[in-house]
């Protein structure tokens, strides 16, 4: 192959490839759009004319948002961690980060979340998150090398009119460069391994980025155009539109408001017509999407009608109801213990580099649901629990106490059974004392 053939395709293939890219960051800032709910007109202005917008406003409804929040259930009950006080002290800011990872994984797909060692006083981690990057491979075709990415701009800083700039990761340096390719920063960083834990939605199919959310965006988007027309079909179903029979257009027509009487010439006919607009068939339309996309996501949704709701349902009733959901609980449980491992030893490779040791291993437990249960089976699943030593008091007062420590915990234990036990025996005693009263009553 001569070297005009083989430039040419390589040209080809990576002209390809960029515009590969090209769709995929503007499908992510679409998603990103929608689960913020922001400017999402810009998404469906194309399918209506101009002058329709001067009737009503576009329907810009947040539909994305509270599937993915439902959809994301592992870090909402939070997750306990065990290493060390020393770890625990860095990773204030992981509880809350780590829900906002998830629900950008469930949406986008893939997220790459770059671990950001802060010094100081009280040196800790942080965690930011990357919506779109490119990433660049050696041998594994599932696990980047290097990453590229837009760094984020101060678009609220007025003064701020730089162009964008990239940052580029490896392995060994990171790099800062401008949209013309011009390197601004270079700097060595002694970490040894890419400072970023990629998570996905689900496993890879055939690549190393996973599909985000399109449906419930592409369900999000049909609601928008559905409750754009219906709103446009009632608003000229109120007023009409006036038409005239048997009249030629030169001739003058009397225009009056609704106090006075409109002339028209003799023989011709005057009528409103407004269209049928059946709201009602729309509005069925829009349910009948919202529910089949909920369902392909095992989620249940419900609709209020003429002001009824659903009836309060016992625990196993919800438990039996939700079981899809449950199972994937589960499923991504698993999935989710491993992005936590990973990330810890990104974490732990990055305290030695400044200096700070951490243990080789981390103990992850996530928080499952739990469903409602009456008073009754309450204590006694609480009982049986405590008989059989599967949980101790402590345990049974972090459960219903959540803000307090083990120490803390504990120490109420002990303060409330010595209470307890003052109460007891003062109980008896006059428990006692009253018996010998009844037994030998005072003589006069």
């Amino acid at each position: 192959m001569n070297d005009l053939a083989l430039d040419l395709i390589q040209d080809s293939l990576k002209e390809q490839k960029q515009m590969y890219a090209k769709g995929r960051r503007d499908s992510i800032y679409k998603l990103l759009d929608y689960y913020a709910g922001d400017n999402t007109s810009q998404y469906i202005e194309d399918r209506f004319s101009t002058d329709a917008f001067r009737e009503i406003p576009v329907g810009e409804f947040n539909v994305t948002r509270r599937m993915i929040d439902r959809m994301s259930r592992i870090y909402t009950l939070g997750a306990q961690r065990n290493v060390n006080d020393r770890y625990d002290s860095m990773i204030l800011t992981k509880p809350y980060k780590m829900k906002h990872m998830e629900k950008m994984t469930r949406l986008i797909g893939t997220i790459a979340t770059q671990v950001v060692f802060k010094q100081g006083a009280n040196p800790h981690f942080n965690y930011n998150p990357v919506y779109y990057f490119d990433a660049y491979f050696e041998d594994d075709p599932f696990t980047p090398s290097a990453i590229t990415y837009p760094m984020v701009q101060n678009v609220v800083d007025v003064s701020d009119v730089n162009a964008l700039q990239y940052c580029y990761w490896d392995k060994e340096c990171f790099i800062k460069y401008d949209q013309e390719g011009n390197i601004l920063t270079e700097q060595m960083h002694n970490y040894g391994i890419l400072p970023f834990v990629f998570t996905h939605r689900e496993h890879h199919l055939n690549e190393f980025f996973v599909t985000g959310a399109y449906d419930i965006v592409a369900a999000n988007e049909q609601v928008n155009i559905l409750l754009t027309e219906a709103a446009l079909g009632m608003r000229f179903q109120m007023f009409g539109q006036y038409v005239i029979e048997g009249m030629y257009e030169e001739e003058n027509l009397m225009r009056a408001g609704s106090s006075e009487i409109m002339i028209v010439p003799e023989g011709a006919k005057l009528d409103i017509k407004s269209p049928q607009a059946n709201v009602r068939e729309a509005i069925d339309l829009i349910k009948a999407i919202l529910d089949l996309t909920a369902q392909n996501n095992h989620l249940w949704i419900t609709f209020a009608e003429d002001g009824k709701s659903d009836r309060p349902s016992s625990g196993v009733a919800l438990k039996i109801k939700d079981l899809e959901r449950f199972e994937d609980f589960q499923d991504d449980i698993e999935l989710w213990e491993l992005y936590e491992k990973d990330l810890y030893q990104v974490e732990r490779i990055i305290a030695k580099a400044n200096n700070i040791s951490l243990p080789e291993n981390i103990g992850i437990k996530f928080n499952e649901p739990e469903y409602p249960m009456s008073v009754q089976d309450q204590i006694t699943m609480d009982n049986f629990l405590l008989q059989n030593n599967i949980i101790t008091q402590k345990d049974l007062m972090l459960k219903y106490n959540k803000h307090l420590t083990e120490s803390e915990a504990e120490s109420s234990i002990n303060k409330n059974k010595e209470v307890n036990d003052e109460q007891s025996e003062s109980g008896q005693e006059r428990s006692v004392f009253n018996r010998l009263l009844t037994q030998n009553p005072p003589t006069e």
